[in-house]
């Protein structure tokens, strides 16, 4: 390969600056997403309604305050139909709302929204985390901090059977989970954390609300983590899944071990 001029080398690294207009800003940026194509067949491959996706970034300012390895959690719910905007239950859901054969649902800071799992890859690092295919009820359940107002009577329904020592399939509970998600579309992000208060949703408390009537029974629990170095609060991180009953089915090959190893442990 024939060495590059002083020219090429200015033209390639001009080549990979950014600009945007407002505010005006300007970034090097040579690598793009680590996520490439192979490793997103692997996900359009493997994921299944109802699998949670974890994924992270290099080298986004966020990502050094928020908890955890894992930024960012999303609930794939596969396959959803025009007819299912009847769930959507509000203005800005009706909005968002968008059917398609691949989807996930997930909270940002734009708010609660759905897109496909194609865009949802765009990151430098994720898993794939599925659920048991039943629900056994575990003894040592603490109560979720969702009020008992917020429980459907078929959510109510999942509570009564483990509670009373029945294993629930989880191909019963999806459709429920689903549901649950759609109505949440449009809702407002959660950017105090505050798990007492389910009218806005960051991303892992979206999926937490969805769950509500059977996550405590898998040790999906909420804890005390400090946020941006200065507020405790009582949340759940992404990487609460990693320590939970789900199984990971697939990871990036981007990840790093170590650290993945430190979240599972700690």
């Amino acid at each position: 390969m024939n060495k590059k001029t002083l020219f090429e080398k200015f033209l390639t690294v001009f080549g990979d600056i950014k600009i945007f207009k407002w505010p005006l800003f300007l970034l090097y940026d040579p690598g793009g997403y680590l996520i490439k194509g192979k490793d997103i067949r692997c996900v359009i491959n493997l994921v299944k309604p109802g699998d949670i996706l974890l994924r992270g970034f290099k080298n986004y300012l966020d990502g050094y305050f928020i908890p955890g390895y894992f930024s960012h959690a999303g609930l794939y719910v596969g396959r959803i139909l025009p007819e299912d905007a009847r769930h959507v239950t509000n203005e800005k859901g009706e909005q968002v709302f968008q059917a398609g054969e691949q989807m996930v649902i997930h909270s940002m800071a734009e708010g609660v929204f759905v897109e496909d799992v194609l865009n949802f890859c765009r990151c430098d690092y994720m898993a794939i985390m599925r659920f048991p295919d039943y629900i056994k009820p575990d003894a040592r359940i603490t109560l979720p901090l969702v009020p008992q107002k917020e429980f459907s009577n078929e959510e109510i329904d999942i509570v009564t059977k483990l509670k009373s020592g029945v294993s629930v399939p989880f191909q019963d509970v999806f459709p429920i989970v689903k549901r649950i998600a759609l109505g949440c579309l449009g809702k407002e992000y959660d950017f105090k954390f505050d798990f007492e208060n389910f009218h806005s949703l960051s991303c892992s408390e979206l999926i937490y609300y969805c769950i509500k009537s059977f996550g405590s029974h898998l040790d999906i629990r909420t804890v005390k983590k400090r946020v941006l170095f200065l507020f405790e609060k009582t949340l759940l991180e992404p990487d609460a899944f990693l320590r939970s009953k789900l199984e990971m089915i697939w990871k990036s090959p981007t990840i790093n071990e170590r650290k993945l190893r430190q979240c599972i442990k700690s």
